[in-house]
């Protein structure tokens, strides 16, 4: 199981490349997410490795994700899985966060990066699938469970971690404390280190220049 886990290893930095071409075409909107990933098989994981997901949002509330390249090693052999999709994930607003949640069939398709030997995945015809995880514009986490029926096993995959909450109460707290002056059109500086959530708070209506920009006071 160790070396099972140090060529997945090898495998997952090949993806890289991949991940960077899927990300960038055919989408309305594309985004990669780099993040730690553990593979699970027979209740034994594999270390944290760094490894992306190329996510696309082909229209509002339903996503796409790839994960390229997935390979693993039975024993003394290299097993080339391919490359994972799922799409038309549907997505469930929550606060400045999305859910999603899916149980699909899919057909696996082979990498593309050189190997030796084939990719297994296109020979394993349908397989099921069960998906489900969070996702913000700077974080994703999810976690897949691959039924791989022929080989009698479910791969269970998990990326990012679930600390949606905490994050955005950390990001949240830091723009609170971010502090700025401000100025109005003539340059005279009538506020100084303020929060620049709070910039323009008790002032008259008018434009005033807040980190060099115009900004509407109503």
């Amino acid at each position: 199981m160790k070396k099972l886990f140090t060529l997945l290893l090898i495998c997952a930095s090949l993806t890289q490349g991949y991940a960077m071409n899927a990300a960038s075409t055919g989408s309305k909107a594309s985004k990669e997410y780099t993040d730690k990933l553990v593979v699970t098989i027979n209740g034994e994981s594999s270390p944290e490795q760094t490894t992306k997901i190329a996510v696309d949002t082909p229209k509002d509330g339903i996503m796409n994700i790839t994960l390229p390249n997935f390979c693993l090693n039975a024993g003394e052999d290299m097993m080339y899985v391919g490359t994972i999709k799922v799409n038309e994930i549907p997505l469930t607003a929550s606060g400045l966060y999305s859910t999603f949640t899916t149980n699909q069939t899919i057909q696996i398709e082979p990498g593309d990066i050189p190997i030796e030997g084939m990719w297994l995945g296109p020979m394993l015809g349908d397989v099921p699938l069960q998906m489900a995880g969070k996702i913000s514009d700077d974080k994703f986490y999810t976690t897949i469970d691959i039924k791989m029926t022929l080989l009698g096993q479910t791969i269970h995959v998990v990326f990012g971690t679930d600390d949606f909450e905490s994050s955005i109460h950390s990001t949240w707290a830091g723009k609170q404390t971010e502090t700025t002056n401000v100025y109005t059109l003539q340059g005279m500086r009538v506020k100084s280190n303020v929060a620049k959530t709070h910039a323009l708070d008790g002032l008259q209506k008018g434009i005033y220049i807040v980190d060099g920009k115009k900004v509407i006071k109503e």
